[in-house]
């Protein structure tokens, strides 16, 4: 039994590898976050209730999930969602950074919509049970926050973002491109 659980991790730390590698362009990266240091490449996503810049961060959550969060200068905690509950760690965190960052543009878009963005590498986000993620935003109360998309779940659709320690899910937002032509 342990043999298997440990061909079935290295089967799937492989293939998470091989495909951030294959589907992830070379102008922007992820790098390792710790003790509140915003490197000066970061990329930021959203704005804190005064206005500040927050960054677009990514955890290591239970069962072998990757998700997206929100990173605030100073602190050494990224803030998430993970299914039905908001989750905030300072362990196993990763920051965006991109020499390129003219590059990056949020499009506005709907549930059920973004199949018409098939032109756009839409930056990937992470992976939650079996699913992909993208980087999404919303303006809600009075703040920019940074969350997660899942395109590929019906029953999961839309923009889930972290709000006083419980999930807030959006039907319209706008979700994070990266070299996106024609639009």
């Amino acid at each position: 039994m342990a043999t298997r659980v440990i061909i079935f991790l290295c089967t799937y730390a492989v293939a998470v590898l091989t495909q951030s590698v294959y589907f992830q362009p070379s102008g922007y990266y992820w790098r390792e976050f710790s003790n509140g240091q915003i490197p000066s490449d970061a990329v930021a996503g959203g704005r804190d209730r005064a206005g500040n810049p927050t960054y677009i961060g990514q955890v290591y959550g239970l069962d072998l999930e990757l998700l997206p969060a929100t990173i605030i200068r100073g602190s050494p905690n990224a803030t998430s969602t993970r299914h039905v509950s908001a989750i905030q760690t300072d362990k196993n965190i990763k920051i965006l950074c991109s020499n390129e960052q003219h590059k990056f543009r949020w499009i506005p878009t709907t549930v059920g919509e973004t199949y018409k963005l098939a032109n756009c590498h839409l930056v990937n986000g992470g992976s939650e049970v079996n699913y992909f993620l993208h980087i999404g935003r919303v303006y809600y109360q009075s703040e920019v926050i940074i969350g997660k998309v899942n395109t590929d779940r019906p029953q999961a659709q839309g923009l889930a973002i972290p709000y006083n320690g419980l999930p807030v899910i959006f039907v319209s937002y706008q979700i994070l491109a990266f070299d996106c032509q024609g639009l």
